[in-house]
């Protein structure tokens, strides 16, 4: 009994001594191995978690920029050459490519699909592209602001002014009589103009003064297209220089005498450099005494072009007059409708 006792007391003492061990013990390091085994598994599962369908996310700079975007804007432009635009030699034609017109006009030329020149333009365009000074009688449609555009953009690439240039000295301007023409001229110059380094800017009556006076203020103008009235308001106010004037354009000059803008035209024409030293082009719905007396005075040995409209009206439109008091213009336009 005495030796079962005894036994019976050192297993207890033995099971007592291991239990003490194991809660004394510290707990065993994780090796590297597994440390970087537990970050990679992190790792993946927070990339699944915040993709939500489990794709990998584009890489981006450290500007947040994502990187295609960044290869695609440094990517370099392709060149152009007239060579790409391809227009065969007809009989009784001129191509744009015979007269040997700047890389860039050409390239707009070609976004325009502009191939042969119409006839004012195939009359004109030699001389003036040689400096030379014109008075044409042409009407709207024929073309004619397509040769004025032309003829300045490539004047202006080719004879490059020394020194810097500050703001409101054009070199070009281009005077027509209303707001619209105004526009809408600038807007054939802008696209004629797109892949040149030259700004176009506008002037006319009757909206946006402020926005006019602070681009003339701020912005270089190498082209200025106006209306006389507003064109003298912002030269008397010092926002304009025309003494470095190289071309002047004159647009519409018969409409120009109707609305009694040749006044104003005179008084802007003395502001130019004497008409030996620029270049001056007139155009004309109609080539009257008085528009001729005009371009006398203002023109040096011009070539002289006029165009006959090839159809005045359409056949499909029937033209009455109808001759009738003022008291009686609301009732009759009133029963028309």
């Amino acid at each position: 009994m005495n030796f079962l006792n005894r036994t019976i007391d050192r297993l207890k003492a033995s099971l007592f001594s291991e239990s003490k061990s194991t809660q004394e013990s510290p707990p065993k390091r994780k090796s590297e191995k597994d440390k970087k085994a537990g970050k990679n598994g992190r790792a993946a599962a927070s990339t699944k978690a915040s993709s939500g369908n489990g794709e990998r996310k584009r890489p981006q700079s450290r500007s947040g920029e994502k990187r295609g975007d960044s290869e695609r804007r440094q990517r370099p432009k392709k060149s152009w050459e007239p060579s790409q635009f391809i227009v065969a030699p007809a009989e009784g034609k001129k191509r744009f490519h015979d007269l040997n017109l700047p890389h860039s006009v050409m390239h707009a030329i070609a976004d325009q699909k502009f191939e042969y020149c119409t006839p004012i333009q195939a009359e004109v365009l030699e001389d003036t592209l040689k400096g030379r000074d014109a008075n044409g009688r042409a009407q709207t449609g024929t073309g004619k602001t397509a040769v004025f555009i032309i003829t300045i953009l490539s004047r202006l690439l080719r004879n490059r002014p020394e020194g810097k240039r500050g703001t409101g000295v054009p070199r070009a301007l281009i005077l027509a009589p209303t707001r619209e023409l105004v526009i809408q001229i600038a807007k054939d110059a802008r696209e004629l103009s797109q892949y040149t380094p030259i700004n176009i800017q506008t002037v006319f009556g009757g909206m946006d003064y402020k926005k006019q006076k602070d681009q003339l203020a701020n912005k270089r103008a190498d082209i200025i297209v106006a209306t006389p009235g507003r064109l003298l308001d912002f030269c008397g106010q010092k926002l304009l220089n025309l003494r470095k004037v190289e071309t002047i354009v004159i647009d519409e000059a018969d409409r120009m005498l109707d609305m009694g803008f040749i006044p104003d035209v005179r008084k802007i024409i003395r502001m130019l450099p004497p008409k030996e030293n620029r270049q001056t082009l007139m155009f004309s719905a109609t080539l009257s005494d008085d528009v001729e007396r005009l371009s006398y005075s203002w023109t040096k040995n011009p070539v002289i072009v006029n165009i006959e409209p090839e159809q005045v009206a359409a056949d499909s439109v029937n033209q009455i007059l109808y001759s009738v008091t003022v008291e009686d213009k609301f009732a009759l336009l009133y029963n028309i409708i």
